[in-house]
């Protein structure tokens, strides 16, 4: 006598009803994404010394509740964790979700999400990296993009650089600026992070060869693409613009009128396009081997009536750095002008982002 449980069609019942049976909670099968906030993404902090982290992703099945934490990794010297909070109630069907978390600056943190149903926790997953910290935009001519030598690397694992898609470890040549060299970012980033115990970010929007005329709003195409890289943070989402520029402007001798004019005009569109008062830091350059001394006061001058009027602050002086001591070809810095360039701009920010000022 056969076994009537080899039969097919037996087995072809079973699997059927095993399929249709209902489960219990323990045993659903829920698929969860995360899509904010992406690895070694980094969220300015605010005036608060923290940020709102939005947190966002898609789940598969019905549920009860969504719910976050954060617990700092290991080796992280600032920052606080958090329990388990719930950002949004579950859903019939499942589908997107989108809560925010408040964290104190600094990081990395683990970031977990988990769904409930049932009272059990049907499916769970987290990033790795995750920093509240400081986010700057950097803008200007070769100087502030990829025409350094050597290219350089931060040494802490904190700084990194955003390519409009992802932010990765901060290494030459900077994702958005134009050349394939070193830049004084990195070093620049290695230096905040220390001293503020933050994480740091830069996104490049800089060119080659360009005046400040080929930056004004609203059309051309420099300042669209300075604009959309600032706006790809979000709101509050920079700190400050870093703009490093002013060498190709004593070249077709620009007055310190116009050269103060044109620039303020970019920096009052820019704040309006971006809904927000956004600092810029504007360094003194106009050092280029091509130009006369007269010249070169004009565009300084020009930079300097910016930091008078207060429609930026003071950026480092690199025209002090000059001759081969640290620059490879009279114009781009070398080794020694890379590190002396980037300690400069850690100066001035370090002592602008200094705590006691962050809620002024």
């Amino acid at each position: 006598m056969k076994n009537p449980f080899l039969n097919p069609a037996w087995l072809s019942l079973t699997a059927f009803l095993a399929g249709s049976w209902p489960t219990s909670a323990e045993s659903v099968r829920v698929a969860l994404t995360i899509t904010a906030p992406i690895t070694r993404q980094v969220i300015q902090r605010d005036g608060k010394n923290g940020a709102d982290v939005i947190v966002r992703g898609t789940v598969t099945s019905a549920s009860d509740a969504i719910e976050v934490s954060a617990e700092l990794v290991q080796g992280a010297t600032s920052g606080k964790g958090t329990d388990w909070v719930e950002i949004a109630k579950g859903g019939s069907t499942g589908g997107e979700f989108n809560g925010k978390i408040r964290l104190s600056a600094g990081g990395w943190y683990k970031i977990s999400v988990r769904v409930r149903k049932g009272g059990q926790i049907v499916a769970e997953a987290s990033i790795d990296k995750a920093g509240i910290g400081e986010v700057f935009v950097t803008a200007g001519q070769s100087n502030s993009a990829n025409f350094g030598t050597p290219k350089q690397t931060a040494q802490d694992d904190r700084v990194v650089y955003f390519d409009g898609k992802s932010f990765l470890p901060a290494q030459d040549p900077i994702p958005g600026g134009c050349g394939g060299g070193g830049s004084p970012w990195s070093i620049m980033g290695d230096l905040v992070a220390k001293s503020q115990g933050v994480p740091v970010c830069f996104r490049s929007a800089s060119l080659t060869w360009t005046e400040v005329k080929n930056w004004m709003p609203p059309d051309t195409q420099l300042y669209k693409n300075l604009a959309q890289c600032v706006k790809a943070f979000g709101p509050g989402g920079v700190r400050a613009v870093l703009w490093h520029q002013g060498e190709s402007d004593t070249l077709v001798s620009t007055s310190a009128a116009t050269y103060c004019e044109r620039l303020q005009a970019v920096i009052e569109a820019l704040n309006k396009d971006c809904e927000y008062p956004l600092p810029w830091v504007v360094a003194k350059a106009s050092f280029h081997p091509g130009s006369q001394p007269p010249q070169q006061k004009e565009v300084a001058l020009g930079q300097q009536m910016l930091w008078d009027k207060k429609i930026s602050l003071p950026g480092p002086n690199t025209d002090e750095l000059l001759g081969d001591t640290y620059r490879s070809d009279g114009v781009h810095f070398n080794d020694k002008g890379l590190h002396k360039h980037g300690q400069l701009w850690a100066e001035k920010i370090s002592a602008w982002l200094d705590p006691k000022t962050l809620n002024k």
